[in-house]
């Protein structure tokens, strides 16, 4: 699981600074998962073949036709191939949905926020400034991945 976390917070610091996750980044990750699966017959985080491939048809199910809605981006797409791969399907669907409620409350955030405050954003984080009602993902997918595993040394 640091693996995943390491590439997360790599991933979510280069879409926060240029808002694009390069192929760099995520096909090396990629392979890394599946071959890790075909060699050792379990993920990065030990679930079975059968439960990699759920997580990987819950991550493409849920991003690409927001990618094909221009909401989400190639990048997106990739990365949460990764995670589906590594975690199975109800990790994977916990990390969108916590992302999706980070993000809601980032937007609710945004709104008020003073215009002075959203200048420095989009100068040193322009990923998490709104533009043209358009976030990076990668941030909030980490903070996802963060508090499941935090929740999950809790408990």
């Amino acid at each position: 699981m640091l693996i995943l976390l390491f590439w997360t917070l790599v991933i979510a610091y280069c879409d926060l600074r240029c808002r694009r996750i390069g192929n760099r980044l995520t096909y090396p990750f990629l392979l890394l998962t599946v071959a890790w699966l075909l060699i050792n017959a379990e993920s990065l985080a030990g679930v079975s073949p059968l439960y990699a491939l759920t997580g990987l048809a819950c991550a493409l199910a849920l991003t690409i036709p927001g990618h094909m809605l221009g909401i989400l981006g190639g990048g997106d797409v990739k990365l949460m191939a990764g995670i589906g791969l590594t975690l199975g399907g109800m990790a994977t669907l916990l990390v969108i949905a916590i992302a999706a409620l980070l993000l809601v409350a980032w937007t609710v955030l945004m709104a008020l926020l003073p215009a002075s405050t959203l200048g420095l954003l989009q100068r040193y984080a322009p990923g998490l400034a709104n533009q043209q009602n358009h976030f990076a993902y990668g941030p909030f997918v980490f903070l996802a991945l963060a508090t499941l595993q935090i929740v999950g040394k809790l408990y």
